[in-house]
C-alpha cells in the first residue's frame, strides 16, 4: 500500500512544484513587463553617448594633422563593430564576460559565484557584471551598491531585448574607459598605437582589453608593466576558452608594445579649425597634401621674415581638377596669444584689383570684348563718381589685354558699367563669393575691390577660371563626393581671360597666370597664381587693418605666390588647350574689331563665333577724294589721344612703366664663345618712371630690385622669356623676347 502511496505523493509534489514554477515564471514575466512599461529603457541615452565625438584630423595620406577633445574634455571616437580588429572582440569577451554570447544580459552562474565569494570573504570580491550590464552602467554611471546592481540587471535585460549581441558589444567598445580621458577602443588605438582599431594586433588588443577593469591601474601610458601583466592574464583566458592557439598566445606575449608619446602641437591648427567648422567630429581624412603644405609653410615663413612688422598672412592652395583644398596657411605664429587663433585665410578683406578678371570674363562671355579690342583709359564721371587710376594718370586707348595686365581702374569701371553690377554680383555668387548687389552699397566701385572677400573664396573662384569657367564647391574631406560642375562662363570666355592675363599659348612658354591686388591705402596685398593644376592665393596685411607702405600685391604677395606655384608644379598639363568655341580672325590692329575698308593694318585675334561683336572698325575712315584720299583715325569724343612725341616727355613717362630694353618680341643671338660682356643683356625701364624702386620678374621669378635709372644685367639664356617690371604698387609692364644659340 505504502509503496504505491509514495510515488503518488512525489508525483503530486512534482506537479505542484512545476505549477508553482510556471506561475512564478509567468509572474516574473508579468512583473518584468509591468516594470518595463513603468521604466522603459532610455534609448535616447545611446544616441547621446555616441554623440560628442572628438576630432582626429588626418591629411590625405593618413598622417596626423591635428586632434581636438570633445566638449567634456574626453578623447572619444566612435567606431562600428566591423571596423574593430577581431582580436579585440575575442579579447574583450575573454577578459570581461566569457558567456556573453549565451546569457540574456545577466549571467546566473556568475551571480552565484559572486555572492558566494562576497559572503565568504565578507567584502566585495566579485561583481558578476556582464558586458551588457557594464554597457548600461557606462550609459548612466551610478554609485556601486547592491541596489544599483539590481537596477543594472533590469536594464541589461531590457537592452538584450532591444538590441542584438553585436550591437551591445559595439556599444560597450565605444563607451569603455581605456585610461585617463581616453574613451572607446578607436580612441585608445589612436592615442596609444597611432593606428585604427581595425589594425590592432593580438598583443595590442589583449593589452587594451584588460584596461577597462581598472583604467587608472592598467593605463599603458603610465603603468606599462601593470598593463603587460594584465595582458598576460587576458591571453591566458583566451587560450583557456579556445579563442587562440598556444603558438598565437606565446607570440602575442612576446610582442613588444611601443606606446606613442602624448600628442603635442598640431601641424596645421588653422586648417583644423576650418575643417571642424564644416564637419562634425570623428576621424576626418582631409584633402590636405602634406608635401604641398610643407612647401607652403617653408616658403611663407621665409618670405614673411622679410617684413616682420606685417603680422597677417594667408596662403590657400587648391587642386584644380578636384577642387580640393591642398594646403592652407592662416597664421604666422599659431602660439601667439593675440593673433595665433586668427585664420586669415577665412577673414574678410578688401581684394583690390582681384575682381577685375571676372568683369573681363563676363564681357568676353557676353560678346562685349575680345582680348585685342580697344578700351579707353580716359577720365569719366558717373553721377558724381569719378574713378581714378592708382598712378593718377590716364593712358588713353589700349587693348583689353593690356588694360587687364596693367590693372587700369578706369577701363574696368567703364566695362562694369556696360555689363552691369547685377551681372557681376550674380557671377560672383555662383563662384562662391557673396558681395552686395545693391547699387547704393557698392555700385561701380565693386570693380575696384570695395566689397570684402575671403582668400579661400577667391582661390576657389579662380579655380573655376582654371577649370575653364566651371565652378565646384570646395572639398576638404576625402569622403566628400565630386559635386556637379556649375557652368559660370563658357570655356571660350574663360580661355580668352586666361590668355589676356598671360596664359601660355602656341608662341609662348608655359608659365603661371597671375593677378595682383592692392586695397585702398595699402591695407591689403594680394596675389593669385594660376596653373592648370593648382591655384595659389596669397594675402598679406596687418591683422589690425592698419595700412603699411610695403603692402602692395606685386611687392610682398606675388613673389610668394609664384614661388609656391613653381615649387609644387608636377606632372600634368602645363597650359590650357584652346576650346572648340574659340576661333581666330583678322582684326584691325588698332581697334581690335573686324577691319573696315580704311583700316591700314590688320592682325589676328581670338574670338567667340556668334558672341563676339561683328561690327567692322569705325575708327579708321577715308577722307578726301581722288589723289587726296587718305585714312584718318576718328576717336570717340570723350577720348583724348596724346601727341605721338608726348611719350618722350617726363609727364608721359610717368604715366606708366615703359621697358626700353629688351625690345618686345626681339630676337637675340647667343655668341658661341664671346666675352661675358657680349653674352649679357641689360634690362632698362624709362628713367623718369614714377617709382622709387622697380621690381624685375623674369619668367615668373623676381630677379632684381633697382631704381628706375639703374640697368640690370642678365646673362643670356636660350629660350623664350617673359619680362615683367612692377613699381611695387599696381603698375606693371610686360614684354616677351627670344634668345637663340648661334650655330657652331
Amino acid at each position: 500500500m505504502r509503496s504505491r502511496l509514495v510515488p503518488r505523493r512525489i508525483r503530486v509534489w512534482l506537479k505542484r512544484l512545476v505549477s508553482a514554477g510556471a506561475l512564478a515564471g509567468i509572474g516574473a514575466l508579468l512583473a518584468f513587463g509591468l516594470l518595463w512599461l513603468l521604466f522603459p529603457f532610455p534609448e535616447a541615452r545611446i544616441a547621446e553617448a555616441r554623440a560628442g565625438a572628438s576630432a582626429l584630423i588626418l591629411d590625405r595620406e593618413g598622417g596626423l594633422l591635428a586632434w581636438r577633445v570633445n566638449a567634456t574634455e574626453e578623447w572619444r571616437l566612435s567606431v562600428q563593430l566591423d571596423e574593430v580588429s577581431p582580436w579585440m572582440l575575442r579579447a574583450t569577451v575573454a577578459a570581461e564576460d566569457k558567456r556573453f554570447w549565451s546569457h540574456c544580459g545577466v549571467d546566473p552562474a556568475a551571480v552565484t559565484r559572486a555572492l558566494t565569494q562576497n559572503l565568504t570573504n565578507r567584502r566585495r570580491v566579485s561583481g558578476a557584471s556582464t558586458v551588457t550590464m557594464q554597457a548600461v552602467r557606462l550609459l548612466r554611471p551610478r554609485q556601486r551598491t547592491y541596489s544599483t546592481k539590481c537596477v543594472e540587471a533590469f536594464r541589461a535585460l531590457e537592452l538584450e531585448a532591444l538590441a542584438s549581441k553585436e550591437e551591445i558589444l559595439e556599444l560597450y567598445l565605444n563607451l569603455a574607459p581605456y585610461g585617463g580621458n581616453v574613451v572607446g577602443v578607436e580612441a585608445a588605438a589612436q592615442r596609444y598605437f597611432a593606428k585604427r582599431a581595425a589594425d590592432l594586433t593580438l598583443g595590442e588588443a589583449a593589452l587594451l582589453a584588460g584596461v577597462p577593469q581598472r583604467p587608472a591601474r592598467f593605463n599603458p601610458r603610465k603603468h606599462l608593466e601593470e598593463a603587460l601583466r594584465r595582458r598576460a592574464y587576458v591571453l591566458d583566458r583566451m587560450r583557456a576558452l579556445g579563442l587562440v592557439t598556444e603558438n598565437q598566445r606565446r607570440a602575442a606575449e612576446r610582442e613588444p608594445i611601443a606606446i606613442q608619446p602624448a600628442l603635442g602641437g598640431v601641424a596645421a591648427p588653422r586648417f583644423a579649425d576650418y575643417v571642424l567648422q564644416r564637419c562634425e567630429g570623428g576621424v576626418l581624412r582631409t584633402t590636405l597634401d602634406p608635401e604641398i603644405q610643407a612647401v607652403t609653410r617653408e616658403v611663407t615663413r621665409r618670405h614673411a621674415a622679410e617684413h616682420p612688422d606685417v603680422d597677417g598672412c594667408a596662403v590657400v592652395v587648391i587642386d584644380v581638377a578636384s577642387s580640393s583644398l591642398a594646403a592652407m596657411f592662416g597664421s604666422l605664429d599659431p602660439e601667439d596669444p593675440q593673433t595665433g587663433l586668427v585664420n586669415a585665410a577665412a577673414r574678410l578683406r578688401q581684394p583690390g584689383s582681384l575682381l577685375k578678371p571676372f568683369i573681363y570674363a563676363a564681357a568676353f562671355d557676353s560678346g562685349e570684348l575680345t582680348p585685342a579690342r580697344v578700351v579707353y583709359d580716359v577720365p569719366v564721371t558717373w553721377r558724381g563718381y569719378r574713378p581714378r587710376n592708382m598712378d593718377r594718370r590716364y593712358l588713353g586707348p589700349m587693348s583689353a589685354s593690356q588694360a587687364l595686365r596693367l590693372s587700369r581702374n578706369v577701363p574696368a569701371v567703364r566695362l562694369l558699367d556696360r555689363i552691369g553690377t547685377d551681372r557681376l554680383s550674380r557671377d560672383l555668387k555662383r563662384l562662391g563669393i557673396e558681395v552686395p548687389a545693391a547699387e547704393e552699397r557698392c555700385g561701380l566701385s565693386l570693380a575696384l575691390g570695395t566689397a570684402e572677400v575671403r582668400p579661400i573664396e577667391v582661390a576657389n573662384a579662380y579655380a573655376a577660371l582654371a577649370r575653364l569657367g566651371a565652378w565646384r564647391p570646395l572639398r576638404v574631406l576625402q569622403s566628400e563626393g565630386d559635386d556637379p560642375l556649375v557652368r559660370v562662363y563658357s570655356p571660350g570666355a574663360a580661355y580668352l581671360l586666361l590668355r589676356a592675363l598671360g596664359a601660355a599659348g602656341p608662341s609662348r612658354p608655359p608659365r603661371p597666370v597671375w593677378k595682383t591686388g592692392t586695397s585702398w591705402q595699402h591695407r591689403d596685398a594680394w596675389a593669385v597664381a594660376v596653373t592648370p593644376r593648382h591655384v595659389v592665393t596669397v594675402w598679406r596685411g596687418r591683422l589690425s587693418g592698419r595700412e603699411h607702405p610695403v603692402l602692395t600685391g606685386a611687392r610682398v604677395a606675388l613673389p610668394l605666390a609664384l614661388e609656391i606655384a613653381e615649387r609644387i608644379s608636377g606632372p600634368g598639363p602645363d597650359t590650357w588647350s584652346r576650346p572648340e568655341d574659340v576661333r581666330t580672325r583678322r582684326i584691325c590692329a588698332l581697334s581690335g574689331v573686324p577691319p573696315g575698308a580704311a583700316c591700314p593694318e590688320t592682325t589676328e585675334d581670338e574670338y567667340l563665333p556668334g558672341l563676339s561683336a561683328e561690327a567692322p572698325c569705325a575708327i579708321h575712315r577715308f577722307r578726301g577724294e581722288g589723289g587726296d584720299r587718305r585714312v584718318v583715325t576718328v576717336w570717340p569724343e570723350n577720348v583724348t589721344i596724346p601727341h605721338p612725341r608726348e611719350a618722350e616727355t617726363p609727364s608721359r613717362a610717368r604715366a606708366s612703366l615703359v621697358i626700353l630694353s629688351p625690345a618686345d618680341d626681339a630676337k637675340y643671338l647667343l655668341p658661341p664663345d664671346g666675352a661675358p660682356a657680349s653674352r649679357s643683356l641689360h634690362f632698362r625701364v624709362h628713367p623718369m618712371a614714377n617709382a622709387e624702386h622697380v621690381y624685375w620678374f623674369l619668367d615668373g621669378e623676381l630677379v632684381a630690385r633697382a631704381r628706375p635709372h639703374e640697368a640690370v644685367p642678365w646673362l643670356l639664356r636660350p629660350g623664350r622669356h617673359e619680362l615683367v617690371v612692377s613699381d611695387g604698387r599696381s603698375t606693371t609692364a610686360r614684354i616677351g623676347f627670344d634668345v637663340a644659340a648661334s650655330s657652331p
